[in-house]
């Protein structure tokens, strides 16, 4: 097999895309949703607390004569409560996966991928995913997160650690805001150092999704015979329709009047019919073997053959087939067609 070393064709990553074969990195995703869920904890932590400091006296609240109805309503009312305080997190979550795939790879829907393949069943092809280069990247990558995470964690507990002590002097709320702030710097930090990450692995897809597609001079020719056409069969059908048309050319010069010569070099054949053109017009032109073919024809069908050098080179290079001559040849045609004329009334006399 020759070497894929040619960029991938416009149609070829078109049809790679019907496929779902399309470029994405997962961790750019991951971090826009860590960094994003972070930023509405921030803001929605205080709200959270809210509802759940009223959710508890509610529940301490209740009596204790349990009931069918009574535990229904109670399940609904926890569970309304549950979705007031989760539902902004899961619908930023949401939006924010929506929007990084959508950067990435925009509308996209194929079933493709979902096709069963028997090639994933191969042990062969199970081993190289696991110990391919892919698989080392992979967790190369979760390595990396481990030890941001790790290092993070050891950064926030070194600078708070003088700190912790006191904790012993507050009251539980106030204990517990601090934590949630602590908690919440270390978060941040860790969302935007995977950014760092997600880049590594932007430009680590790009580049194996651009090797992936790479083709081979065999699959540029045979692409280009299916947008294109084969180059030989093209060849051939034009190669035909020169032959028909020149056979209806010289079909046509049955109805000329005369054929003007260079002498050897170009042939034109006129003629004039009012009832077709209001002028003198070509039927067949051709040059060297064309216009000698031309000439045998001529004799063939008694058409007076004339030797006029600059009318011929004119007429071959202003005039295409079935147009009329153009003004400034009116005078000189007409010469011609007149001592035409003239030679058909003796051979008649």
């Amino acid at each position: 097999m020759s070497e894929k070393k040619h960029a991938a064709t416009p149609r070829r990553r078109q049809e790679a895309r019907k496929k779902g074969q399309v470029f994405k990195s997962q961790e750019v995703i991951s971090a826009f949703m860590l960094l994003g869920l972070v930023s509405v904890l921030k803001y929605w932590l205080p709200s959270m607390l809210l509802r759940m400091e009223q959710l508890f006296p509610y529940v301490l609240g209740l009596s204790s004569d349990w009931t069918e109805p009574s535990v229904a309503s109670l399940m609904l009312n926890i569970l309304w409560l549950g979705v007031q305080i989760v539902w902004p997190i899961m619908g930023a979550g949401f939006l924010i996966a929506l929007a990084a795939n959508y950067i990435q790879v925009g509308v996209l829907f194929s079933g493709e991928s979902m096709k069963p393949q028997l090639s994933r069943l191969s042990l062969i092809s199970g081993a190289k995913r696991m110990f391919g280069v892919r698989a080392w990247i992979e967790l190369a990558k979760s390595l990396l997160k481990v030890i941001l995470i790790g290092y993070f964690l050891y950064a926030s507990v070194r600078d708070h650690l003088d700190i912790y002590p006191a904790l012993q002097q507050l009251d539980v709320g106030q204990g517990a805001v601090y934590l949630g702030q602590a908690l919440t710097d270390l978060a941040w930090n860790i969302s935007i150092s995977f950014f760092g990450l997600a880049a590594l692995d932007y430009l680590y897809q790009r580049w194996e999704y651009e090797k992936n597609l790479r083709m081979s001079h065999e699959e540029l020719k045979q692409e280009y015979k299916q947008t294109e056409g084969n180059p030989e069969l093209k060849g051939e059908i034009k190669k035909r329709q020169r032959a028909m048309a020149m056979r209806r050319m010289m079909q046509d010069m049955k109805k000329a009047d005369v054929v003007i010569t260079n002498p050897t070099h170009f042939a034109v054949a006129l003629r004039y019919d009012l009832k077709v053109q209001s002028a003198p017009f070509v039927v067949a032109k051709g040059q060297d073997e064309v216009a000698l073919r031309m000439k045998m024809l001529a004799q063939e069908y008694d058409l007076v053959v004339m030797e006029n050098k600059p009318l011929a080179r004119a007429l071959y290079a202003q005039v295409e087939i079935g147009q009329s001559i153009p003004a400034e040849l009116y005078k000189a045609v007409a010469e011609v067609l007149a001592f035409v004329y003239r030679l058909k009334k003796k051979k008649h006399a």
